[in-house]
């Protein structure tokens, strides 16, 4: 029998790979939808996607929930996904499976996307865990440098203005915020609404609610502005809750569970956490607040910045409750699932 080489159709098959990256399509989705093309420019105001047809569509920023690049490696993809979901450090370990020459003749726009993920997934998971935020906060500032047209700005501006917060340096994150206000109005109302969440880290409560106030005031009547609002109005409940209006902070919680959407987990989580938060603010009512810190662990357990929030004040609550094998369970569920979250380390140290 004669034997034929192989070497043909690996070429062929190479050959083929790199067609079909160079011919892989590249999607935008948005709001209303997900558009297909081909991303022929970016900047921090839209993303422009040539159709087959040949004409240029221009997607305002604010309407960009996520740029997939058909080029892209799956580890790219399922990195940024994480990212997306809340599960940075787990993209951090996604993006270390990428091997020497997986981007090999990948176009600059692709290895731009790779330079962001590792970035943002590196900073939001040193947020996450509470550690040192000065070395994250180098990498972000180095994308910003690096990349002045990226799609991402806005969310990296954001995202350092978060760092330095936690750096301690207020006035350069308040230098950032008000970068991001330059944006659409769903990106003011994003700016204020960090504002106010460096106040209220800060225990400045007054202030928090003042500047989650005028974030609920911007013009921003849109689907996108409408979603920053709600996270604005749960920091709000929050800063109620902790300046003694505490039945303020449920009303306003309990509203906005009853306008979301059903299948919004991540807002359901959110507002369920504050709930929580606003019931512990009052005398006399563990028993409520057990049952939204439970509802979290149940049902709306996605995030794992929530579901971790969720875990840690269920640990004191199953105490108070004379619970304690319930205690010891959520203490284990969240040391055992969210190790490196700032919860954890928050209830080892009320531990010792």
């Amino acid at each position: 029998m004669q034997r034929t080489s192989a070497l043909p159709c690996i070429v062929v098959a190479l050959a083929f790979g790199a067609a079909a990256r160079a011919q892989s399509v590249d999607r935008v989705v948005t709001r209303a939808g997900t558009l297909s093309g081909k991303v022929v420019a970016t900047d921090a105001g839209e993303v422009q996607l040539e159709d087959r047809a040949g004409e240029t569509k221009r997607v305002p920023i604010d309407q960009v929930r996520e740029v997939q690049f058909g080029g892209e490696p799956q580890e790219v993809k399922a990195a940024r996904s994480m990212l997306m979901r809340g599960r940075p450090a787990d993209a951090v370990e996604e993006l270390a499976k990428i091997q020497p020459g997986d981007l090999d003749g990948a176009e600059q726009i692709l290895l731009d996307e790779v330079d962001y993920v590792r970035a943002a997934a590196t900073a939001r998971a040193a947020l996450a865990a509470g550690a040192d935020p000065r070395e994250p906060g180098k990498v972000v500032a180095d994308f910003l440098a690096k990349h002045p047209q990226s799609h991402h700005t806005y969310d990296m501006q954001e995202l350092l203005g978060d760092l330095l917060a936690r750096a301690g340096l207020p006035d350069k994150a308040l230098a950032e915020y008000a970068k991001l206000a330059k944006g659409p109005p769903a990106f003011k109302v994003r700016a204020a609404s960090a504002r106010a969440a460096m106040l209220l880290e800060q225990q400045k409560f007054a202030e928090a609610l003042a500047e989650f106030e005028a974030a609920l005031r911007v013009d921003a009547a849109d689907e996108a502005g409408a979603a920053q609002k709600r996270s604005a109005e749960l920091g709000r409940a929050r800063c109620l809750a902790r300046l003694g209006k505490g039945d303020d902070a449920v009303g306003v919680v309990r509203a906005l569970i009853q306008q979301a959407d059903p299948e919004d987990a991540t807002v359901l989580a959110g507002a369920y956490n504050t709930l929580g938060a606003a019931y512990r603010a009052l005398p006399g009512r563990e028993q409520d607040a057990l049952i939204a810190f439970l509802t979290v662990d149940l049902v709306y357990n996605a995030s794992p910045e929530e579901h971790a929030e969720a875990l840690f004040n269920l640990v004191d609550l199953w105490d108070k409750a004379s619970n304690p094998e319930r205690a010891r369970e959520a203490r284990a569920m969240l040391e055992s699932t969210y190790p490196r979250s700032q919860w954890t380390k928050r209830l080892a140290g009320a531990k010792s």
